[in-house]
């Protein structure tokens, strides 16, 4: 006995052990079990609640206003002394710039869905979803509507590469979105609460002039614009690029006639006159177009390069192209100035590329190259040397989207509004005025 009684003694720590290890294996499940019932997160987000308009009210929409306050500017554009701004989503803002450091809001035109504008001998074109509109800008201060063009362009509604709303086609056209900032307690279904929301990734149709008048437009007074174009005039014509075609228009006259329409196959963002050519920029490529019968532009070249959004602008028989990654649908490849000898333009050369943070659109006036790097400022270079571009300076603290350099005034605009600078001596460039974007109020989520 005292034999068995001192086994047991010895065994009876594992007992013990075993007791607390049968106890935790039931009470382990049930502690987990009772943290899951009540394990909760608070989820938050951003989506965006479509505005419709039904198609009277978006037709009968285009209309001159009375002057109203930069919010969210887009495109800028620039003919004689006035300065036009594009309202993203609104329509175009305009002012009397013949003194940039004191440029005076003019007036409004309300536009839905429109992006940008070209102008021409006073009448001013603008995009509105699908449509091009024509206004007579003769009085600066009462435009007035002359020609609607239906269904032009086959452009989605949606620009959104965010959580949306789905589209109700029932409910007309949408004309803009609106920020709703949303919040969910999630205990139930733990992992399946949030955003359960569309997501469009159609780039957003934008159109915008370029050219200053020369000899090659017949004496036509057409303004000057950015980079970011959609939109090119020269001589009688009117060029248009979508997200796959290029369409021709004769504005000899006051209302637009199509004459040609090409499927060029490629997913097309900017477009960029030079000489008898057009400079077309995609994804993939920039593809280079004969319009020396300007009715019918020819695809004389393609300069293909990594996937990334790219602007271009010419000067010189020397083409210079911003690659652009990770924003708007561009894959996230490159971030390069890309230089290119287009002399021979069936066959475009690169002549050197340069490492960029974020560049968005460029403007080149004679040796001097502006380049917008998004948030980060903008750089303004040395070009006379193509092979060899050397950074003067550095803007930074500013938020650029696109630049038009004029008669030795720099035009950027970005988030924060419309900025000028007199770069007359390129080693100091001074600040002359600032169009502020008024930020809308936030609230607390």
């Amino acid at each position: 006995m005292m034999e068995k009684s001192a086994t047991l003694s010895k065994q009876e720590p594992y007992l013990n052990l075993l007791k607390k290890l049968f106890f935790f294996s039931i009470f382990i499940p049930l502690f987990f079990s009772s943290c899951n019932e009540q394990k909760v997160r608070v989820v938050k987000w951003i989506e965006y609640e479509p505005i419709y308009m039904t198609e009277e009210e978006f037709n009968n929409a285009a209309v001159a206003e009375s002057p109203r306050d930069l919010v969210e500017p887009g495109k800028i554009y620039i003919y004689q002394d006035y300065l036009f701004v594009n309202e993203i989503n609104k329509g175009i803002h305009i002012f009397d710039n013949s003194n940039p450091a004191s440029p005076t809001n003019l007036g409004f035109i309300n536009i839905p869905l429109n992006k940008d504008l070209a102008i021409r001998n006073e009448l001013l074109y603008a995009d509105s979803f699908t449509d091009i509109l024509v206004f007579d800008i003769a009085n600066i201060q009462n435009p007035e509507l002359l020609h609607r063009k239906e269904d032009v362009y086959n452009i989605q509604s949606s620009n959104l590469h965010l959580p949306h709303q789905q589209n109700d086609t029932t409910k007309g056209i949408i004309v803009d979105w609106k920020e709703i900032k949303r919040k969910e307690v999630c205990s139930d279904d733990y992992y399946s609460c949030g955003p359960r929301l569309g997501w469009n990734d159609s780039s957003y149709f934008s159109t915008q002039g370029v050219s200053t008048s020369s000899d090659g437009n017949g004496g036509n007074s057409i303004g000057k614009g950015g980079s970011m174009a959609r939109f090119a005039i020269t001589g009688n014509f009117l060029y248009a690029v979508d997200e796959g075609s290029l369409t021709t228009f004769d504005i000899s006259s006051t209302e637009p006639v199509q004459t040609d329409m090409k499927n060029i196959g490629a997913r097309m963002e900017t477009i960029f006159p030079y000489k008898n050519y057009l400079y077309l920029g995609s994804l993939s490529a920039m593809y280079i177009y004969d319009i020396s019968t300007p009715e019918n532009p020819q695809e004389r070249s393609e300069f293909s390069h990594f996937r990334a959004c790219d602007p271009v602008v010419v000067e010189d028989d020397i083409a210079y192209v911003t690659l652009r990654t990770g924003a708007e649908g561009c894959p996230r490849i490159s971030n390069r100035l890309v230089v290119i000898d287009v002399r021979d333009p069936e066959n475009p050369r690169e002549i050197k590329s340069y490492e960029m943070k974020n560049p968005y659109g460029l403007g080149i006036d004679g040796d001097i190259l502006f380049v917008s790097e998004g948030d980060k400022g903008i750089k303004v270079f040395d070009a006379s040397v193509p092979g060899d571009i050397n950074m003067i300076r550095f803007v930074q603290n500013i938020k650029s989207f696109d630049v038009i350099p004029f008669n030795n005034v720099l035009m950027v605009t970005g988030k924060d509004g419309i900025i000028q600078y007199d770069y007359s001596n390129i080693k100091n460039i001074k600040l002359l005025s600032v169009i502020p974007a008024v930020e809308e109020s936030e609230s607390e989520f």
